[in-house]
């Protein structure tokens, strides 16, 4: 049988051990949830996004001036040439 002692320190350790893990536990579950970002952090994520998307079009040679749905396909150019020439104004 333990002594007066022993059996005191064992309470303690029991206790530490048991508050060690409810800790843990506090810890992981505030540490899983994600922080919302502030008003001003989402503006200046917008505008990096922004300003990525600008760069990327300029390597790709899209201007954003023109819409990309509206851009020239082979098809609407193909279009765009037949009209022209039925549209040729003659001098009067």
């Amino acid at each position: 049988m333990l002594s007066g002692v022993e059996s005191m320190t064992t309470i303690v350790l029991v206790g530490v051990a048991s508050f060690l893990v409810v800790l843990a536990i506090i810890v992981k579950a505030r540490a899983a949830k994600p922080k919302k970002p502030e008003k001003w952090e989402k503006a200046l994520i917008v505008k990096r996004l922004l300003a990525l998307s600008e760069r990327e079009d300029i390597v790709n040679g899209i201007s954003r001036q023109q819409p990309v749905s509206q851009s020239p396909t082979p098809r609407r150019r193909a279009a765009a040439a037949s009209t022209s020439s039925s549209r040729t104004v003659r001098p009067a």
